[in-house]
């Protein structure tokens, strides 16, 4: 009904119109003889009826009304002056017919008629199309072009249909679907518009679609619909990830598959890099841990940086070499060195070489199951390797350092999270202890991709054909894709004043389950149909749920980062509590290794201060 008034509110506008080209044809065709005119006028005003509706019957016929004309193209123009042309010459062609073979009298001159048509075109043109330029739509090369469906029908969508033939491969955009029920729009850019996300898979059958692409800001929960019924039909799923890319005219807008990050349920996060760039520009940037998901991340994102130079610092060649093609497609490689931040004398002379400074300490042991079995590993590395790369810090006066943690270090259940928490600790420590410099710890949950995690586990298992393996259904974790966890960790970095352990704005928990679903749906495959998904149990130190703090957390400077409020710790006890620790581990007593490092990261002795913001005098 609401696009029926609409298509009459058009028709109206288009009977005024009409009426408005004939009269002035009229006077145009007389405007050296007003006088001759006259005998003209009483028969015009007589057909007049009769002109506009035989323009608006062929407006119908050629399918001028409907439209989403903001978007309209070359093809919708041709559509509008052939109605006019065509309504043009079956006027004509009546009033020829009635003058000469019934020998009635000429109601009105047919160069009026020609003119009024003209003017017509021009009347409606100008209110469809405005000031819109067009250039001829080539024709689409079925041959090599993939057949599309546009899940959007905005201006992006529209912008992609235009796109599509400069595409490789080219694209048959052959309609759109409106993400909204009950759409009131019949066409856009000449081709059909659907209404509901839920007739695709209906679509895709009738129309033999061999790509899905979503144009359009689209909700999670659509998008996992999306996946969901597709799953069962061979048809490729892809998504336009920069819409203002693509409205700037970069053909295509980076078109790609539909990933798992576009699913989880939380916005992309949009940081402010200016902030960053003060804190960084010309600096000398060390990384440890640089071979890892995190760590050879924050190397790529600083190289961005103008006249930074960046050391990349991990024990591992193998995994220096690997990320190593990255990097130098930045074009100024970072300078790599092999060392082991449990190994003194060599971090000590890797600073006392580069003299960084700032530092971001990524390097640790992150494998819960075996850090439950090898506790003494998870002290040597996470805790004494972590102290010595501060030693090394304070004694080569860098500027800024960040500690890289995780949300298994609240309430810790686990040897690893535990021996993170008490890195935090250390480096809140050295916050107060340190002559000058800043030190900082920043907790997030699981980064998507990273190596050894949860999804690249999965897809393994989906590739061999399942089960996929799940400890328990009711589980969940906290995901962010590694370059934005990368950016909230310089913003943290760039505004920290000393002492505090920043906390990333993670989104809504996901379910593990909810996770393999997804995965499985991904890879064209039905779950429980084509892979079997199974519950194995936790494992220890495995917790239902993460938290990200165990306490209020305050604002900082972005709204995507929060303060734990965790007081600080004594340092001189954590001192000396690690040195225990260190001589426990190199015992190799485990039993006792794992009971003083849960005591020390649970209950350790603090100065606790409450709620409140950490001093500014800290940070000297």
């Amino acid at each position: 009904m609401a696009r029926l008034r609409a298509d009459v509110s058009f028709a109206l506008v288009d009977a005024v119109i009409i009426t408005m080209a004939y009269v002035a044809g009229l006077t145009a065709r007389f405007a050296d003889g007003i006088a001759d005119s006259l005998d003209w006028w009483p028969g015009f005003w007589r057909v007049l009826p009769l002109i506009v509706i035989v323009h608006l019957v062929a407006n119908v016929a050629f399918g001028n009304y409907g439209h989403v004309w903001e978007y309209a193209s070359v093809g919708e123009a041709l559509r509008v002056a052939a109605a006019s042309a065509f309504a043009g010459i079956l006027i004509v062609s009546t009033v020829f017919v009635a003058h000469n073979a019934f020998d009635l009298r000429q109601p009105i001159p047919i160069s009026v008629v020609i003119l009024g048509a003209m003017f017509t075109v021009v009347g409606t043109g100008v209110v469809r199309f405005r000031s819109r330029v067009f250039s001829f739509q080539r024709m689409v090369d079925q041959t090599t072009s993939m057949r599309a469906l546009v899940v959007g029908t905005g201006r992006p969508a529209a912008v992609l249909a235009r796109q599509a033939l400069n595409l490789d491969p080219p694209l048959d955009i052959v309609g759109f679907v409106d993400i909204k029920d009950g759409t009131t729009v019949r066409r856009l850019v000449g081709r059909p518009v659907w209404s509901g996300v839920d007739r695709v898979p209906d679509l895709v059958r009738t129309y033999r679609i061999e790509q899905v692409i979503v144009a359009t800001t689209a909700p999670r929960d659509m998008l996992n619909e999306l996946v969901d019924s597709c799953s069962s039909i061979d048809v490729a799923l892809r998504i336009v990830p920069d819409l203002n890319a693509l409205l700037k005219g970069e053909v295509g807008g980076g078109i790609r598959n539909i990933e798992l990050a576009d699913l989880l349920p939380r916005p992309t996060v949009d940081t402010d890099m200016a902030p960053v760039a003060r804190a960084l520009e010309g600096r000398t940037i060390l990384v440890t841990g640089a071979g890892g998901s995190i760590g050879s991340e924050i190397v790529r994102q600083c190289l961005s940086f103008a006249d930074t130079t960046v050391i990349a610092l991990d024990h591992d060649e193998t995994h220096l070499h690997d990320c190593s093609p990255s990097w130098e497609g930045t074009g100024r490689p970072p300078r790599l060195e092999i060392s082991d931040i449990r190994d003194v004398p060599a971090l000590e002379q890797v600073f006392e070489r580069h003299q960084p400074d700032v530092v971001f300490h990524a390097a640790a042991h992150k494998h819960v199951p075996i850090l439950e079995r090898c506790p003494e590993e998870a002290v040597k590395t996470n805790i004494v390797g972590t102290a010595n790369v501060i030693e090394a810090a304070k004694r080569t006066h860098v500027e800024r350092f960040v500690l890289i943690s995780t949300d298994k270090a609240v309430d810790p259940s686990s040897v690893m999270g535990a021996s993170k928490r008490v890195a935090e600790m250390l480096t809140q420590a050295a916050a107060q202890q340190a002559d000058t410099g800043v030190y900082t710890a920043v907790r997030f949950g699981n980064v998507l991709w990273s190596r050894g995690s949860v999804v690249p586990t999965f897809m393994r298992q989906i590739s061999d054909g399942g089960p996929v393996t799940i400890t328990d259904p009711r589980m969940t974790r906290y995901f962010m894709t590694v370059p934005e966890a990368v950016q909230l960790v310089l913003q943290s970095a760039a505004m920290s004043h000393g002492g505090e352990v920043f906390v990333l704005d993670m989104g809504e928990a996901v379910r593990i389950l909810d996770l393999a679903n997804r995965l499985i749906r991904l890879s064209g495959l039905v779950p429980g149909r084509d892979i079997e998904i199974r519950s194995i149990g936790m494992r220890p130190g495995e917790k239902l749920q993460e938290v990200l703090s165990d306490g209020p957390l305050g604002p900082s400077d972005h709204p995507k980062i929060s303060k734990a409020a965790l007081g600080l710790p004594d340092a001189e006890m954590v001192d000396a509590e690690v040195h225990r620790l260190s001589k426990l581990a190199t015992a190799g007593d485990r039993i006792e290794v794992e009971a003083t490092l849960h005591g020390l990261a649970r209950h350790g002795a603090r100065r606790l201060m409450g709620d409140r913001d950490i001093p500014r005098s800290v940070a000297r």
